[in-house]
């Protein structure tokens, strides 16, 4: 007995066997900072942006699951950075693939798999487990990968 409750528990902590679901619908809290830029909260500035809308599609694509999509930037616009995040597995090398993005421009960074921007693609970097999957983009033009890729890595380690 003790065995079934030590595998459910680890099930729902790594997002594994039929517990997963349960992980699935954990709330995702967006940290209030993110690599010291204050979340964007101004209403006209989220409508702009499209937050709202978008966590809401992403949320119907993606059976329902937790999905969280914020901003967080400067004032002064110099730093403005998008962050997505769906609890569950998300197959990164699939969606990196689909991007279109070519060879050259995906880079391995730590854990995070980055695509450096090109044509509309903004730079971003794609930071998952079995439990949940973080996309951190730059809203900015020429912002390197290895700039977003702490972003993501940054808000990862909050939300887990």
């Amino acid at each position: 007995m003790v065995v079934l409750i030590v595998l459910a528990v680890l099930g729902y902590l790594w997002g594994l066997g039929p517990l997963s679901r349960l992980n699935a619908e954990r709330a995702i809290t967006p940290p209030a900072k993110v690599a010291g830029l204050d979340r964007i909260t101004d209403p006209e500035i989220r409508s702009q942006a499209q937050l709202d809308q978008t966590r809401d599609a992403l949320s119907r694509i993606n059976d329902g699951k937790k999905v969280m999509v914020e901003a967080y930037g400067s004032l002064e616009g110099d730093r403005f950075y998008v962050l997505i995040a769906l609890r569950g597995r998300v197959d990164i090398d699939k969606v990196v693939a689909d991007s279109g993005a070519t060879a050259d421009k995906i880079k391995k960074i730590g854990h995070s798999t980055c695509i450096e921007a090109a044509g509309n693609l903004p730079t971003q970097c794609y930071r998952g487990s079995n439990t949940l999957t973080v996309i951190a983009q730059s809203a900015n033009e020429g912002v390197a990968v290895d700039q977003v890729e702490p972003i993501a890595e940054e808000a990862f380690k909050a939300m887990r």
